[in-house]
């Protein structure tokens, strides 16, 4: 994970053992387990909540190797804080200056993977671009975004450095200004929220 987010590396490591890790000639650290009894701890804690197919695969491996049952995962619904791991892991919350628009966006290769997540939370899916074979999840209309604002990251909130962005969201659409906007002190505003952005500082 990126280095601002080690914490929530050693957040697992605290529940399950193993090290944390600086990667060599990157602004990045990795966690890493192998010890058995932390394994099969962290196996039963998140067997049944494994949703990727790829992953499931893997996990069934591990079982397997541990003589456990595997569990499938129930059917996705609002109240789950499996969308705030996902977001942790493989999303990004960013603005667009041209749209004036705010997007929470996940990429995956695995199509089914985001489209139970529309009728979920609202958004799209689309093709991440013709160079890139993937796909991309975002949410972006005012009213979805404020609805995960205050009735799911308020019970489910990022582990990552990532719920800073989030906290600021309203914030944006305060403190944006259009491009024709001459007023030198709400420019300036601006100005100061987009550092704050910019360097995840809520």
């Amino acid at each position: 994970m990126d280095a601002r987010d080690k914490k929530a590396l050693y957040l697992i490591k605290h529940r399950y053992g193993g090290r944390v890790k600086q990667v060599s000639n990157a602004n990045a650290f990795k966690y890493k387990l192998r010890h058995k009894a932390g394994l099969i701890l962290l196996i039963n804690d998140v067997n049944g909540f494994i949703r990727n197919p790829t992953r499931l695969l893997q996990m069934n491996k591990l079982c397997v190797k541990f003589n456990i049952q595997l569990k499938y995962p129930e059917k996705l619904s609002f109240n789950d804080g499996w969308l705030s791991g996902f977001i942790d892991s493989d999303g990004s919350i960013y603005f667009n200056e041209s749209s004036g628009q705010v997007f929470i966006g996940i990429s995956q290769k695995n199509r089914f993977l985001l489209e139970p997540l529309i009728d979920i939370y609202g958004g799209r899916v689309d093709i991440l671009s013709s160079k890139i074979e993937a796909f991309k999840y975002v949410v972006y209309r005012k009213a979805e975004l404020f609805n995960l604002i205050d009735n799911y990251f308020s019970k489910y909130p990022l582990r990552t450095e990532k719920m800073k962005r989030v906290n600021l969201i309203k914030k944006f659409y305060l403190k944006r200004v259009s491009k024709n906007n001459k007023d030198i002190i709400k420019l300036n505003e601006w100005i100061k929220f987009k550092d704050r952005w910019d360097k995840f500082h809520d």
